[in-house]
């Protein structure tokens, strides 16, 4: 019974071999299975079920036969989305400066996550993650009468190297009166890490945020010009949610 079994089992290797192999038939009848190694002046090369290469002469082949390429393996599973609600508190610290003596409307700029983006529970962004924002207004109080302006959102958050677009509201910051209103919207040193503990429930580690992040720029007034230099901390929140990816 063993020994039926065994060979049932060598007979299906044999044939789920022979079905993903090259033929080769000779004119003298004979036929090898195996794989075909390339053509060239000497003949055909043709490695044998044993494993053995050979060079067979042309004059001795009569026709051969290539297996069917295997399928391709099955793509990896998609990582589990997950929904950022709206509502989600985005903190960035800037990677490019801008001002409103040279800064114009749909200007881009990068930034980069300040602390860890998560959502129900799943990382879907570690700190230090690329995203992409744009300069909705800017008036420079040098360009026209008043004072000078500067609008900017977050448009775009980089996850596995794709640009995925999200939508926040927009931090606004004005020449000559910013103070209180930057006060809300702006997070730099103390604030920034009072804010991080407190949305993840630790003060303790707010704490100790804010004194790493105490030298950190923030929004600055430069005569007439509104200034977000590079390194400022900011705040910005999502107003519609998104599909992200969870961290595996």
């Amino acid at each position: 019974m063993k020994l039926r079994i065994w060979m049932f089992c060598t007979i299906c290797i044999g044939l789920a071999c022979t079905a993903f192999a090259d033929t080769l038939h000779l004119k003298n009848g004979q036929v090898i299975t195996g794989t075909f190694l390339g053509r060239s002046s000497a003949g055909v090369q043709f490695q044998g079920p044993d494993g053995t290469s050979r060079i067979y002469p042309s004059g001795d082949v009569d026709s051969l036969t290539f297996a069917p390429l295997p399928p391709p393996p099955p793509p990896p599973p998609a990582p589990p989305q997950v929904m950022v609600p709206a509502g989600t508190v985005l903190f960035v610290r800037m990677v490019d400066g801008l001002d409103t003596s040279s800064a114009y409307t749909g200007q881009m700029f990068s930034a980069t996550l300040s602390s860890n983006l998560a959502a129900n529970g799943s990382v879907v962004a570690y700190a230090g993650t690329t995203v992409y924002g744009q300069v909705v207004e800017a008036n420079s109080a040098g360009r026209a009468a008043g004072k000078s302006q500067l609008k900017v959102q977050l448009t775009q958050i980089i996850i596995n190297g794709t640009a995925i677009p999200i939508i926040t509201d927009v931090f606004d910051t004005e020449g000559k009166s910013s103070g209180k209103r930057s006060a809300k919207r702006l997070l730099g040193g103390a604030g920034l890490g009072a804010a991080i503990g407190a949305i993840a429930g630790n003060a303790g580690m707010g704490a100790a945020i804010g004194a790493v992040a105490g030298g950190v720029g923030s929004v600055a007034q430069k005569g007439d010009q509104v200034q977000i230099p590079s390194e400022a901390q900011l705040s910005f929140t999502l107003q519609q949610p998104v599909m992200l990816p969870a961290v595996q």
